[in-house]
């Protein structure tokens, strides 16, 4: 019973505080950025950030390739897969925020 404990307290120490988050989130396109060589839209969290999220704050302002949202413009509404990872404490504890497959809302 003490190595199936010490092996348990192991495994904890090992993944130290990682989480992840995931959720579907609606977002309206403002407009298009192309101070860099890649046009991006800037994109504003329609709502409030849901609770359950790893870092809020990080949901409310976004920026996509305009080539990934394909025939989006500005003022449109788009709907984004979108995950925050935060890593362990052995690694980058920081949250990190991915949007995914958006598409036209």
């Amino acid at each position: 019973m003490g190595k199936l404990a010490a092996v348990l307290l192991g495994c904890l120490l090992l993944t130290g505080c990682a989480a992840n988050w995931q959720q579907d989130l609606r977002y309206k396109i403002l407009s298009v950025n192309n101070k860099t060589p890649t046009e991006y839209f800037d994109l504003e969290l329609v709502g409030d950030a849901p609770k359950g999220s790893l870092e809020p704050g990080k949901l409310k302002s976004q920026l996509m390739q305009t080539n990934l949202i394909k025939g989006a413009e500005v003022g449109d509404e788009v709907l984004c897969s979108v995950e925050q990872e935060k890593g362990n404490a052995f690694g980058n504890s920081n949250v990190v925020t991915h949007l995914k497959n958006c598409k036209k809302a």
